[in-house]
């Protein structure tokens, strides 16, 4: 368990997309001696040409990590790895692996069947936006933290979040429109 652990809060913190997940290499995680730390995400879909930029996580996802890597004996390579029959770290993650991993997750936490159906390899993304949201975040904010270069995009994955906000007259929606 410690591994689908470290695999929800690093999407979660990160906003990350599946293939950037299984791309996070251990030897690119750099923990603060205050709890927290950074992550480089070498190559995404918004920087094919690999310029790289560095994830904040928090001392939670930071402590996964550490339990993850110590457990599964990692030093270096890809932090996402699946786990074989022989309890033994796999030497990767396939990005296709993400959305079977949440929903076995759901339906072990006896999440009915359809939202489970409803639930992708970007949920965590989905809902790592709308928690910022929540949290009073701008639009660019949002963007940045996401790597998202189309406003729409973003829009599409908040809207949810957006008209609830907005339809309780809460300040984030307001403020978020307003940075449009």
């Amino acid at each position: 368990m410690t591994s689908t652990r470290a695999l929800l809060l690093l999407g979660f913190d990160t906003l990350g997309r599946r293939a950037e997940l299984v791309s996070l290499r251990a030897e690119d995680l750099e923990l603060n001696t205050g709890g927290g730390g950074t992550i480089l995400l070498r190559r995404s879909k918004t920087d094919q040409g690999g310029s790289g930029k560095y994830l904040h996580l928090s001392e939670r996802t930071c402590r996964s990590i550490r339990d993850w890597l110590e457990a599964a004996a990692i030093g270096d390579g890809y932090l996402l790895r699946g786990v074989n029959s022989a309890k033994k770290a796999t030497e990767s993650l396939g990005g296709g692996q993400i959305s079977r991993i949440y929903k076995r997750l759901a339906r072990q936490s006896g999440v009915s069947e359809s939202i489970v159906k409803k639930i992708s390899g970007h949920s965590l993304r989905v809902g790592g936006a709308q928690e910022m949201l929540r949290r009073g975040a701008s639009l660019p904010q949002i963007m940045v933290k996401g790597g998202w270069s189309k406003t729409d995009t973003v829009i599409r994955y908040v809207e949810k979040a957006l008209v609830q906000s907005n339809h309780m007259g809460e300040l984030p929606a307001r403020a978020f429109l307003q940075s449009r």
